[in-house]
């Protein structure tokens, strides 16, 4: 017998552990009452402007209508509620289905189930997030003609804005999924502390915002007046560049992964949905 077939496979290593660990990802999937309520809030501005559209004979239409609908409904609502479920049942639901165990059994590195995690939690967020957009931008702009063509390069660039802010978002709950116990209700508390107050603060304070990035990105790329920070305007203080809030954004993104990949490091299944504290290990 060929000594070859009592060896155990040689486990993945790189870019293919973290494949590994997004296509066996089952945590946080899109499925039964999480994907009815997640589809229902991301579709609640469609709706709202096919109402417009059918009975109100297309008031608000054309783009500013639509940048008005992204900032106060996806941006400032709906982006971070959606990422609270999906960010923190990455690695929540594992501990509340008692399903842990085989996770941290399995032969991958922390870092590539945590990089693997995160890249199955955006993509189901792109998944639900990008197409809505999309839909909504021609709902809002089709009934004005050649609309549709002018306005195409500042909806890309709404997308693109909107992917970033869904990679930090995506990062910080994923990092609150793993370090706390009640993460829900932190993540909650974090959108309406750090989103909800601090994002809307002059100066500094702003920039610890994923919102206020997100935003001002949206503002320099499209020059749609429903992005324009209004207070720092007003207090003739001016915002971050393009590249200082993307940087930021990127550096919110890549801090939330090291720091979820050390608590992970630190964690141990100790069963019934048990999670202790251990040293550091694989």
């Amino acid at each position: 017998m060929n000594a070859n077939a009592h060896r155990r496979p040689v486990p993945p290593t790189g870019w293919a552990a973290v494949r590994a660990a997004a296509t066996a990802c089952s945590a946080g999937g899109l499925r039964g009452r999480r994907l009815l309520g997640l589809v229902t809030l991301v579709g609640l501005p469609l709706v709202v402007q096919v109402v417009l559209l059918v009975f109100g004979e297309g008031r608000g239409s054309a783009f500013a209508s639509f940048a008005q609908r992204v900032d106060n409904a996806y941006l400032r609502a709906i982006v971070p509620l959606a990422l609270i479920f999906l960010g923190t049942a990455a690695f929540g639901d594992e501990w509340e289905g008692g399903t842990a165990h085989y996770l941290l059994g399995a032969p991958l590195p922390r870092r590539a189930l945590v990089l693997g995690r995160f890249l199955a939690a955006v993509r189901r967020a792109l998944l639900l997030l990008l197409p809505s957009l999309a839909l909504l931008f021609v709902l809002c702009v089709a009934p004005h003609a050649g609309a549709l063509a002018h306005y195409l390069p500042d909806a890309l660039i709404v997308l693109g804005a909107m992917s970033l802010a869904v990679l930090a978002y995506t990062a910080v709950f994923l990092l609150l999924g793993l370090w706390l116990r009640r993460s829900i209700m932190s993540a909650f508390l974090y959108v309406l502390v750090f989103e909800g107050l601090i994002g809307n603060l002059p100066s500094g304070f702003s920039a610890l915002s994923i919102s206020f990035h997100a935003r001002n990105l949206l503002w320099r790329g499209t020059d749609a007046e429903a992005f324009r920070p209004v207070l720092l305007q007003k207090l003739g203080l001016e915002p971050p560049g393009v590249v200082a809030s993307l940087v930021t954004l990127l550096v919110f993104t890549g801090l939330a992964l090291g720091a979820a990949a050390f608590v992970l490091q630190r964690k141990e299944f100790t069963g019934s949905g048990q999670q202790a504290e251990s040293t550091p290990g694989a």
